[in-house]
């Protein structure tokens, strides 16, 4: 339905130039219509239009957020050798997070090192975070390096590390980890929630014991714990 809505106003326009065609396809790629963005993209070509970079920022979205790495990594290939385009920061950042969340963790690697310039934190904290999951230690070690070039005073990437060893068992490690975070002089920053209540935000942050509805608060929780126990939910106490 997206895809007929919009080629109907890409045919209402006078003239359907690259702008229109990447922001239609720029749009349905953000909210995670990335078939119909795809869809778009064939469209495009079949009209003689020429994509650009931005198209391929688009592209590239759309096929993360789907989770189409291989897709993703066919549409990169085509936009260096078919159209003769130099990657950029945000082209490249679009393959490294899908590579990272699917394990492929030495090709982001790869496309990191490939990087004409150097990536920011927002990346490698993402690549932190996917050695979590894969349970990559080394590249793990190598990302909390960059990270601390890149946000000194960001603890949060400390504790990272440090679940990734505990998780590992390298208790020693976790331990120096923790002397090196204090030596810092910064801690983490408590977890916060916000939520619309009555036309009102409210703030909760965690282990908070002075919310004027604590009580209430935690009771509905235990309750949801142990509604999410009788359906086999086990949290993960580690972190």
């Amino acid at each position: 339905m997206a895809t007929a809505t919009t080629s109907r106003l890409l045919r209402g326009m006078k003239t359907n130039d690259l702008i229109s065609w990447n922001t239609v396809i720029g749009g349905l790629a953000m909210h995670d219509r990335g078939a119909d963005a795809l869809n778009l993209f064939i469209q495009m070509k079949n009209a003689g239009q020429k994509p650009d970079g931005i198209t391929f920022i688009g592209i590239l979205c759309a096929c993360t957020r789907m989770g189409l790495v291989e897709d993703g990594l066919a549409y990169f290939q085509s936009m260096v050798h078919d159209n003769s385009f130099v990657p950029q920061i945000e082209h490249y950042g679009c393959m490294v997070a899908p590579l990272a969340r699917a394990g492929r963790l030495e090709q982001a690697m790869d496309f990191v090192r490939k990087m004409p310039v150097e990536f920011d934190g927002v990346i490698w904290a993402g690549l932190l975070g996917a050695c979590r999951i894969h349970k990559n230690v080394e590249l793990a070690e190598v990302a909390l390096q960059r990270l601390i070039e890149l946000e000194p005073k960001n603890p949060a990437n400390y504790v990272m590390l440090s679940n990734i060893y505990g998780d590992a068992g390298r208790w020693e490690d976790v331990a120096w980890l923790k002397v090196a975070m204090r030596d810092t002089g910064f801690r983490k920053l408590l977890g916060c929630s916000l939520i619309e209540v009555n036309d009102a935000v409210v703030e909760f942050y965690s282990l908070h014991e002075r919310h004027s509805q604590r009580e209430e608060i935690y009771g509905v929780l235990r309750g949801l714990v142990m509604t999410l126990r009788l359906f086999g939910y086990v949290p993960d106490s580690r972190t």
